[in-house]
């Protein structure tokens, strides 16, 4: 039978129309462990084997790449995306490599003094974890950075930003909007938080075009870093751009689009439960916000911030219109990704979870808890027990985590060592998947700061990383038959690497790609993009 199943796949190989060879194929199939070369047919692959057998195989015309002996992997699937958002981030004021808020706020005043008067003034990405002696951005920050405009600065988490008088008073912001923050005389200070950050996002919404153009700048972004696909939190407007990009043939990595809940009753109205579309663009499952951040102090925790005693944080939705979207979802078989980062939050959406498949139990379901930031080992048994997926961003830690990050800062340094524990994650054999939430975009950072982290609890290997980020991504989006790993009948979806991650863990971030492919066209090569 082996015999037949060799034979079948040179066969294949005869009819490829591109072959990769000469490589270290890392697989992540459950038979075939490694190999030297890949052939692809119509962006599948048909055969995988030794450079003889595939070489040789090959019709006359094919295209041939030569791997120079480099590692090749799955290509990446980041489980968790703001995928048009990031490309939009950096069309406006990137404050990201700030070193302080005096830097981040003369970079607002500089876009201000080339803009029209009254033009929106938009910063991205700013982290006041990073800046000496950093705070957040007030409304008096921002007066005095942009008197004549009105101005938004979005913290890199995205679940608080900073708006100035003219901002508020263009989006009809008072003190009794809500998740608005006030000062003790009642005064809003400027800083805005969950559903308040939705109303500047609303009101700065940009066009079609300019979203088109994120999207484009994203998609670089992604081939450059070896991501072939994405499962996105997309914001209600982003299916459109998908679709528009789907349809032209310009979409050009594979897009799962996770429906924000807000839109929920719209899916039950259309009976429509989700994995439903091509191999380009997907609808996947309903993704329902729990808690807040941890950057933004809004994470539900069941005790205070350790900088902010006397908060707790936030729920996002009340804990009966939480069940019940949860419960109506998996009744109509659609999966729910739930945001969930602190304790308390994480045990809401577990309980709204368990309940829902109490009353109407489904065995492959494959409902997500997404970030699982502080949860307990109750919580990650009950996950097992239910077959609940970890979404998690291991990023997080390397931007984070250690005796000096943001987390001890906010967590103490014994809530700090249970944060993101995926080595017990992975113990209790509970199915993890890794993404970013573009915070910052790259696999093989996030590989690199889960085999690195700086607590046992942590660390686990380089296969389990990369796993993460292939195999068991595809499994969390139901498309383990299309992708996830390099075998006969797969999508062409591979990553040729430079360096290996497995010669020294210690220095995984040192690792670049040279070359991505999907449906087994080169999208990135190394070589030219330096030319260029």
């Amino acid at each position: 039978m082996l015999h037949d199943v060799h034979e079948a796949g040179i066969m294949a190989a005869r009819c490829a129309d591109s072959v990769f060879y000469n490589g270290k194929v890392l697989t992540f199939a459950s038979e075939r462990r490694s190999a030297r070369a890949i052939a692809v047919e119509d962006g599948v692959i048909v055969a995988v084997g030794t450079d003889g057998e595939i070489r040789k195989s090959a019709p006359r015309g094919c295209a041939k790449y030569d791997l120079g002996g480099k590692i090749v992997v799955p290509g990446f699937i980041d489980c968790h995306t703001h995928f048009i958002q990031m490309g939009m981030d950096s069309l406006d004021v990137n404050l990201s490599e700030t070193d302080t808020i005096d830097e981040a706020l003369a970079l607002m005043k500089a876009a201000a003094g080339k803009s029209p008067e009254g033009q929106w003034i938009i910063g991205t990405c700013w982290r006041e974890s990073k800046w000496k002696n950093g705070r957040f951005i007030t409304r008096a920050d921002l007066d005095a950075a942009c008197p004549k405009h009105p101005a938004a600065a979005h913290r890199i988490c995205g679940h608080l930003s900073s708006v100035n008088s003219k901002a508020i008073e263009a989006i009809g912001i008072t003190s009794k909007t809500p998740d608005v923050d006030l000062d003790p005389a009642g005064n809003i200070i400027g800083t805005v938080r969950e559903s308040a950050v939705e109303l500047v996002r609303k009101a700065t919404e940009p066009d079609l075009a300019r979203k088109m153009k994120g999207l484009a700048l994203a998609t670089r972004k992604a081939h450059s870093l070896g991501v072939t696909s994405v499962h996105d939190n997309s914001a209600e407007g982003d299916m459109k751009v998908f679709q528009a990009a789907e349809r032209s043939g310009k979409l050009g990595v594979r897009v799962r689009v996770n429906v924000p809940s807000r839109n929920l009753d719209a899916m039950l109205r259309l009976r429509l439960s989700g994995n439903f579309g091509n191999d380009r663009l997907m609808i996947g499952g309903l993704k329902i916000f729990c808690d807040g951040a941890l950057g933004a102090r809004s994470a539900a925790l069941s005790e205070p911030f350790t900088d902010d005693p006397g908060n707790k944080g936030m729920f996002v939705h009340d804990r009966k219109d939480l069940d019940q979207m949860v419960a109506d979802s998996n009744d109509a078989g659609i999966q729910v990704a739930v945001h969930a980062i602190g304790d308390e939050g994480i045990e809401a959406a577990l309980s709204s979870i368990e309940a829902a498949l109490d009353r109407n139990p489904r065995k492959d379901h494959r409902h997500r808890i997404e970030h699982l930031e502080l949860p307990t080992a109750d919580h990650i048994a009950r996950m097992r027990k239910r077959g609940i997926v970890a979404s998690m961003q291991p990023n997080f830690v390397g931007e984070w985590g250690g005796i000096n990050g943001m987390y001890v800062d906010r967590l103490g340094p014994e809530r700090a060592k249970r944060n993101n524990p995926f080595a017990e994650v992975l113990k209790a054999k509970v199915r993890m998947v890794f993404g970013s939430d573009c915070m910052p975009f790259s696999p093989l950072y996030g590989i690199h700061s889960a085999v690195n982290a700086p607590y046992p609890s942590q660390r686990i290997s380089v296969e389990d990383a990369i796993a993460a980020y292939t195999r068991e991504a595809a499994f969390a989006s139901f498309e383990e038959g299309l992708k996830g790993s390099i075998e006969d009948g797969k999508l062409g979806d591979f990553v040729v690497l430079v360096g290996d991650p497995y010669a020294d863990p210690g220095n995984v971030v040192s690792v670049g790609v040279t070359k991505t492919i999907v449906g087994g066209e080169v999208v990135y090569d190394r070589a030219v993009s330096k030319k260029s």
